[in-house]
């Protein structure tokens, strides 16, 4: 029975694991009856048996018979033909893999292991080869960084937690942060982010993995790709209102994907539930302004601010050129080797190591708490993270006789001293974007430009609701809620910024931070004036004042 009029025949077989599934791909040649040679195709296994792929892929000239089961019958003789194909296995993830039994980082560029990425992922590469004189280098970055110290060290930290990520993951404790280095233009921001992420590849400022023009999901979809290394969102830099909103969506859903560590659950077409895939490596965001996306956003990245003046550029010049040369990837290889040599040696080893790490992070996370007992619940995870990065780094230096054991004891106190005063900064700032906070600052701009109106307790005078949004004395501003709220969304509508949050969540923010007294039964109070009873918020002026940068006691002129 004819089938077809082409000889076609399996060349490999190829595994390709994305971290999520395992497929089967097939390459597949052959013969036309005419006698020409088909070119090499690749072919999943699930689209083998339909045969959709033969048209765009060998072209009309190829022909199946007519009938029901020839389809079925030339996938029957193909299969035949797989015996002598050729076996591989290719991997689109990088990070932490158990093989055979055994751990291997993957990145491009191994000798033993093929990684295949991407796209703008293809500047990914590790190394097989290590010198000692890569490790002094990486330790000068350190020591004598190319730009200030309280820029570099924290990157060198998060550098070197990155790789830990998976047994971070396993032990409960996984990362849950994105460092943003803001900064001017002409700062160098993207050429510092560039120096740092060629631990794991050949970087510039020109071709960082991704940026703020991609869409979110391909952001997202990449971040899962790339486990354990360490990758970059360049130029958080709206234009207009316009993108401002589109980028502050898209820097919502990359501190939501990265502070979360959850994927986003999808259906296949079948209605079965796809694997979650949600960010496994770690992430800076380059910017010039930090995005409007409230205290819970705020509080899932770790700012850190890049001046014209940190940068040595002798010093940078010296490190790109070491980077260039690969002596920081051969540094990320000797690492990785080093964590297998000394802690994922067999199974015991690594449980060992896991419950290392988790200890490690309940004690830095709880010494800053009692550090700053106010600080929001996210930021001592972060610091116990980037802790751990610098001591894990430090280790490798001194077991590798870089530096003597009381280097390392001085160099982790010292970064621990600059580590906790940018935290503290990162503490004001988190709590500057409090809803509340939020509501302060704009009530009191409203006031001072004459928008919002409160009369004064008790001098003489009409009380018209249609006039005055409240009332005030010595201790209270005492206003009416929903139309104060309606007057503050108007404002930061005008001026192009968010305002997401209904007057109940306000309310309940500031009688949860001390800010508003509320009545008995009711976040509410019942005052009266004239002949008139007015249910209004009242809010504490020594509470009030300080958050809005006026002096304790200082009148306000309406």
């Amino acid at each position: 029975m004819k089938v077809c009029n082409f000889v076609p025949r399996i060349v490999s077989e190829k595994t390709v694991d994305d971290g999520a599934v395992v497929e089967k791909t097939l390459v597949l040649s052959g013969v036309h009856a005419d006698g020409s040679i088909l070119p090499k195709v690749e072919v999943t296994g699930a689209d083998l048996s339909n045969f959709n792929w033969l048209l765009d892929k060998w072209g009309a000239k190829c022909i199946i018979e007519v009938g029901q089961s020839r389809k079925d019958h030339l996938r029957y003789y193909i299969q035949t033909t797989a015996e002598d194909a050729e076996q591989s296995t290719e991997y689109h993830v990088t990070g932490w893999k158990k093989i055979d039994g055994e751990w291997h980082f993957l990145l491009p560029g191994d000798s033993n292991i093929n990684v295949v990425l991407n796209g703008k992922l293809q500047h990914y590469c590790g190394a097989d080869v290590d010198d000692l004189y890569d490790l002094i280098d990486t330790y000068n970055l350190y020591e004598k960084p190319p730009a200030s110290s309280l820029i570099i060290r924290p990157l060198i930290a998060f550098a070197f937690l990155t790789p830990l990520n998976e047994f971070m993951r396993q032990a409960g404790c996984m990362p849950k942060f994105v460092l943003f280095l803001t900064g001017r233009t002409g700062t160098r921001k993207s050429t510092i982010a560039a120096l740092i992420l060629s631990f794991f590849g050949q970087f510039s400022s020109s071709d960082l993995p991704m940026s703020f023009r991609d869409t979110a999901n391909s952001i997202i979809a990449n971040a899962f790709t790339l486990k354990d290394v360490l990758t970059c969102i360049d130029d958080f830099y709206p234009s207009d209102n316009a993108e401002m909103k589109k980028l502050n969506a898209t820097a919502q859903t990359v501190m939501r994907a990265y502070g979360d560590r959850t994927g986003r659950a999808r259906l296949r077409s079948d209605s079965t539930l796809m694997e979650s895939r949600p960010p496994q490596g770690n992430a800076i965001i380059t910017g010039e302004l930090s995005p409007d996306i409230g205290e819970s956003g705020t509080a899932r990245y770790f700012a850190l601010e890049l001046k014209e003046e940190d940068v040595d550029l002798s010093s940078l010049s010296v490190c790109q050129s070491e980077a260039a040369d690969g002596a920081y990837r051969r540094t990320m290889f000797a690492y990785t080797e080093w964590m297998k040599r000394s802690f994922l040696s067999d199974d015991e080893h690594t449980d060992k190591f896991v419950k290392r790490l988790a200890g490690l992070y309940k004690e830095y996370r709880s010494d800053y708490y009692h550090h700053n007992l106010t600080c929001h619940g996210r930021l001592p995870e972060t610091v116990a993270c980037l802790m751990i990065g610098m001591r894990f780094f430090l280790q490798f230096l001194k077991e590798n006789c870089v530096i003597k054991q009381e280097d390392q004891e001085v160099d982790l106190e010292l970064f621990r001293k600059e580590l906790y005063a940018l935290a503290d900064l990162q503490s004001d700032s988190v709590e500057q974007d409090k809803p509340a906070n939020i509501f302060i600052r704009k009530l009191y701009a409203l006031m001072e430009s004459g928008e919002i109106v409160l009369k004064r307790k008790g001098e003489p005078g009409d009380y018209s609701p249609s006039f005055y949004s409240g009332l005030e004395d010595d201790s209270y501003l005492m206003i009416h809620p929903d139309s104060v709220h309606r007057q503050v969304k108007k404002l930061c509508s005008d001026a192009g910024e968010a305002f997401p949050f209904t007057m109940r969540a306000i309310m309940k923010s500031l009688v949860e931070e001390g800010i508003a007294e509320p009545g008995r039964d009711s976040t509410t109070r019942v005052t009266k004036v004239d002949k008139s009873t007015l249910r209004l918020l009242f809010l504490r002026k020594d509470r009030t004042e300080p958050i809005a940068g006026v002096n304790v006691g200082a009148e306000i002129v309406c």
